[in-house]
């Protein structure tokens, strides 16, 4: 049995397949890299807005100071209408502009509660967000202490993240693309992996290596595809996360036991898709589909908890909603270590359901295309050139065959 599936794992992996090893290593490791390199930057500071006064009361300048005190904003214009600051904003200079209206000072302090108008571009949802929370604090701090006395320099503040000292999209943002770069990259691999037998009609000869045993097939197919993706993955998380406050052992350890549950999961979900079709291009289809726009609904730009209930259905089934819950608890320490074992429990369940599954499907195909394959019988049971040149033999007849028949 050894010896078969050694064989067959080389046939698989080590036979000129180079598309295999680009979806295998290079797309997801050089993807995870690039991705990483460009959120190297800081959190988003500095966010260019504008100012257009009104009025030209004291209250509007203190406004004006907090504006520009706040490190998240940056005070670029002061317009002298709204137009101006209108076409800024089109033309891209600025993100957001704050309107201090008309007797804005009088209307405070006779606590008519004037509104400040916030105008901001529609294209950078994110970059909106962050400008106009801050600029809702500004305005909400100068608003609690308007009967106080006025200063010159309001006291600054900085932004820190827990588990994230300094405070850039490395530490919340890249660690789950680089999952989510991982989890398309399983299922991707497990289709190629168990679709191109049947495409190339060599089920019978991969059958013949494995020592005619379904279970060494399996096990050569995909153990080291399940083994050669936890490991890369693992190196990536662990490249990313230097950055970060650092990891004990066993928050190590519960991170990677998350990510190879995640990797088995994925890999099993591409069994069944090919197991299923049983067309490479559809179940690379379907891969592309589910994986591609998981991160979206994996809870990490956008709260489960908000999203419709068909939408969290489909968010409890993604592997990858899970282990980013795994990754975000341990960036807490031991806080989140006894939820993360409810985590690691449910993701045990899924990987073992999926593995069930998609080696039921995969059998099952394999042993459809055996019977159906018009490929001749030919038992290699040695790397002998006779052997192999039998097997070479025997297909060019077979193309031969069809030509005649086309």
């Amino acid at each position: 049995m050894l010896k078969g599936l050694l064989k067959t794992t080389g046939k698989i992996y080590f036979s000129h397949k180079i598309v295999l090893w680009l979806i295998l290593a290079v797309l997801p490791v050089g993807v995870s890299v690039f991705v990483l390199e460009m959120f190297s930057n800081e959190i988003v500071q500095h966010i260019p807005i504008g100012v257009v006064k009104q009025d030209n009361s004291q209250l509007a300048d203190r406004l004006e100071r907090a504006l520009q005190s706040s490190p998240v904003l940056d005070v670029k214009l002061i317009c002298h209408d709204m137009g101006e600051c209108e076409h800024a904003v089109i033309r891209g200079d600025l993100q957001t502009f704050v309107v201090l209206p008309t007797d804005l000072e009088r209307r405070a302090l006779r606590l008519e509660a004037p509104v400040i108008p916030v105008y901001s571009s529609g294209q950078n949802y994110l970059t909106n967000m962050f400008a106009t929370k801050e600029i809702r604090a500004a305005i909400t701090d100068v608003g609690t202490d308007l009967f106080t006395a006025s200063f010159d320099d309001p006291i600054k503040t900085e932004i820190h993240s827990v588990g994230n000292i300094e405070g850039n999209y490395q530490g919340f943002l890249v660690l789950g693309l680089v999952s989510a770069m991982f989890h398309l990259a399983a299922m991707l691999v497990a289709v190629y992996v168990g679709s191109f037998p049947l495409r190339d009609k060599r089920v019978r000869e991969f059958y013949q290596y494995a020592e005619r045993s379904w279970f060494t097939l399996g096990v050569a197919s995909f153990v080291p595809a399940v083994i050669i993706v936890w490991l890369e993955y693992m190196g990536s998380y662990a490249y990313t996360h230097r950055m970060l406050m650092p990891m004990g052992f066993e928050e190590f350890v519960m991170v990677s036991v998350a990510q190879l549950l995640m990797v088995i999961s994925c890999v099993g979900a591409g069994m069944v898709f090919v197991g299923v079709t049983g067309v490479m291009r559809i179940a690379t289809g379907v891969s592309g589909v589910i994986g591609g726009p998981a991160f979206a609904f994996a809870g990490q730009t956008f709260p489960v908890m908000a999203m419709p209930f068909a939408v969290r259905c489909f968010a409890f089934v993604l592997p990858l909603t899970h282990v980013l819950r795994v990754q975000s608890m341990m960036l807490l320490g031991d806080v989140g270590m006894q939820a993360s074992w409810e985590v690691i429990k449910l993701m045990a369940g899924m990987a073992l359901f999926w593995t069930l599954f998609g080696s039921l499907a995969m059998e099952l195909r394999w042993k459809y295309r055996l019977k159906h394959d018009s490929q001749m019988p030919v038992v290699v049971e040695d790397d002998n050139p006779v052997a192999e040149f039998h097997l070479q033999f025997g297909k060019l007849l077979e193309k031969i065959r069809r030509r005649k028949n086309d």
